[in-house]
């Protein structure tokens, strides 16, 4: 080597499982539409925040995305349901429009190219087709305030938290009443289910907490946080025993417990409310927050440490919705979707954290 030195630059990248011993594949190309223009990145982890076309001005209060979807997904408050490519940031509305008020998105994961359901107040409709025309589905009349499809999808299809009601279902059409009552909570806002057993599920409330069913709803038992009202849950991948609980109770920020709900010891974003929680499939370290007036915050050491995404200011900071969009088969680039009071913002991440460290070598 020439010289009395040689810098080499050492990139460490932290995965899901194992730490990697070689480079990050490379990225592929996902190109996002956006108003008028399009951005293409060769480096996923550069990208910045960008407007999605057609949602300027909206209220975007729900979102859902799934590999196997062709359609990210957005609720709007007294608009109805977007749609756009997925990966991509160009919505238009669906058939299912204003004034219907969005609350909850879900896709099928045993059918995500075609079947995707809607809460909203008022009752939960479903298509069949992507999207392209929407039915009833349940619950006329009721506010839906949250929806959660089971990713076993046996013996519990889906849950549904209402005006002091959850409910179940094991074909997505016909409702039963599965004990909310117990709880004491006018409004059930977030759901989320183990992802190897449906009959355990988690529930925040208005002001009560989360509550936990261990028997498909049949009854729930308090999980911890009371009085809070809690507005996101998200529970790890691989390990349902580690669980995310945003709040909106005063700027007490986001928890999380490690033994199933049992403790919460892990708190985090203190002075902030937490609407939206998503954790990366492709790698559990990296946790996404969405805060209200604060913009989207991430975790990249399981909610240890939290840092700001910049660049969403204004109408833009208010967060109520987040999705990560990880296409089938490529590790290297996702995007990762904002609902905001100013649409839908989307930028491209990376399960992958690149540290560069200058190394000295000393000629012998």
């Amino acid at each position: 080597m020439g010289g009395n030195f040689s810098k080499l630059m050492l990139v460490v990248g932290v995965c899901a499982a194992v730490c990697l011993t070689s480079a990050r594949p490379a990225a592929t190309d996902i190109r996002a539409t956006t108003a008028g223009r399009v951005y293409a990145l060769s480096d996923c982890a550069s990208s910045g925040w960008q407007q999605g076309g057609g949602t300027d001005g909206l209220l975007v209060y729900s979102l859902a995305s799934h590999p196997g979807s062709p359609s990210v997904y957005a609720g709007l408050w007294g608009d109805g349901v977007y749609r756009s490519p997925s990966g991509q940031n160009s919505w238009s509305l669906t058939t299912l429009m204003a004034p219907l008020e969005i609350t909850s998105l879900a896709i099928d994961p045993a059918s995500p190219a075609a079947l995707v359901y809607a809460a909203a107040r008022g009752g939960i409709y479903r298509s069949d087709n992507g999207g392209a025309s929407w039915g009833a589905s349940g619950l006329a009349g009721q506010d839906v305030w949250s929806l959660a499809l089971t990713p076993t999808g046996s013996p519990t299809y889906a849950y549904a938290g209402t005006t002091g009601e959850i409910y179940t279902t094991a074909d997505g059409e016909n409702w039963d009443l599965a004990g909310g009552a117990v709880i004491g909570a006018d409004r059930m806002f977030a759901l989320a289910v183990d992802h190897q057993d449906s009959r355990i599920a988690y529930v925040g409330t208005k002001e009560k907490g989360v509550f936990r069913t261990a028997n498909g709803g049949m009854s729930w038992t308090a999980s911890g946080l009371f009085p809070m009202t809690i507005r996101a849950l998200a529970i790890r991948p691989g390990d349902s025993r580690v669980i995310f609980a945003g709040t909106q109770s005063g700027g007490q920020g986001i928890f999380r417990s490690t033994d199933g709900g049992a403790s919460w010891p892990v708190h985090g974003l203190a002075g902030r409310d937490v609407l939206a929680v998503v954790i990366n499939p492709r790698n559990p370290e990296f946790v996404y927050a969405g805060t209200y007036g604060g913009g989207v915050w991430v975790s990249y050491n399981g909610g240890q440490d939290w840092s700001s995404m910049a660049g969403l200011t204004d109408g833009a900071a208010f967060i109520y919705s987040l999705t990560l969009f990880t296409p089938e088969g490529d590790d290297g680039c996702q995007v990762l979707y904002a609902g905001t009071t100013d649409g839908v913002w989307a930028r491209t991440v990376t399960p992958y954290y690149t540290l560069y460290l200058p190394l000295v070598d000393k000629k012998r």
